[in-house]
């Protein structure tokens, strides 16, 4: 069996000379919740549309349970809820209504669907506001519970707090949290708001121009933004063998052959560059590091930040 839920390999969309989406390859695992984050314009609705097969990649796959997505699209979709772009709601009808069309025409067999997936995501049963006199969250609302009506295993929402409000904002988190949680679903959302992906992510996927920048776990990426000591060396893992024997000290993050971090600000720096070239080290660069997680997107980015 698959280690994930969703994995791409080499995903890529062209149209013409530009790529919206170049050699993508992500990795979403069970029972979490991974946000997509990147500003608009960076390839995220693109991406999920081939996800979905709305979209033909010009190049690459998607494997969904370990499956890949073409030639198995009957068997794997309906075990998916999404939410990409806006669902052509009747004006005219309510949202139980509009909702109930949908169920017929997906086949939902469960009588309670309707009112438990408007319930959760906090809008009436039978109320007799017509789509047409919707706020734009609510509206958004109405959107999420069709996602959700046919109790999918796999949801896969775009930009699913767009529209808004604060109060609004927070009861979507919390729903989208409790069905990760509470009912083992596997969340995959994107995303432009840095501040939101944080409170919701397990993982995170950093997308910008179309290409993958990062791939890690929200702890892992605090980790790299978050205040600390950065050694460059001739040899990371000679450095790291120092920190433990001589320093007792394990709180630290080996970049790769020359880089690291040292998040124990209380050991003093004077004594660690004496300890490593006592052991044959080259230190060529000490100095502590106080990156903010905004800080650090807009240095991966490019310079440009995300709201």
């Amino acid at each position: 069996m698959s280690l994930y839920i969703i994995e791409t390999r080499h995903l890529t969309k062209q149209y013409g000379t530009q790529k919206s989406v170049a050699d993508l390859n992500i990795h979403v695992k069970k029972g979490r919740v991974y946000g997509l984050l990147g500003r608009n314009g960076a390839g995220k609705t693109t991406t999920m549309k081939m996800l979905l097969g709305l979209t033909k990649p010009t190049i690459g796959e998607v494997l969904l349970w370990g499956e890949p997505l073409h030639g198995n699209e009957n068997k794997v979709l309906p075990r998916i809820g999404s939410m990409i772009e806006s669902p052509g709601f009747y004006p005219n009808l309510t949202g139980t209504e509009n909702l109930s069309i949908f169920a017929i025409l997906r086949g939902v067999p469960n009588n309670h669907s309707i009112q438990d997936a408007l319930n959760l995501v906090g809008l009436p049963y039978k109320d007799k506001k017509l789509f047409s006199q919707y706020s734009l969250g609510m509206k958004q609302r109405l959107a999420i519970a069709l996602a959700v009506m046919h109790d999918p295993e796999l949801l896969i929402l775009d930009e699913p707090i767009n529209g808004l409000d604060p109060i609004g904002i927070a009861e979507v988190r919390k729903f989208i949290r409790e069905l990760c949680n509470k009912r083992g679903k596997t969340i995959l959302l994107s995303s432009h708001i840095l501040s939101e992906i944080a409170l919701l992510a397990d993982d995170i996927g950093i997308i910008d121009r179309g290409v993958l920048l990062e791939e890690e776990t929200f702890a892992e990426l605090e980790q790299k933004s978050s205040r600390h000591i950065h050694f460059t060396v001739s040899d990371s893992a000679q450095a790291a063998m120092v920190l433990e024997k001589t320093f007792n000290e394990t709180h630290f993050l080996v970049h790769d052959d020359h880089n690291l971090n040292l998040y124990n600000l209380d050991l003093p720096v004077g004594k660690i560059v004496a300890a490593y070239v006592e052991t044959g080290l080259e230190v060529s660069e000490a100095h502590t590091c106080e990156e903010t997680l905004e800080d650090y997107f807009k240095r991966v980015t490019g310079g440009e930040g995300i709201a």
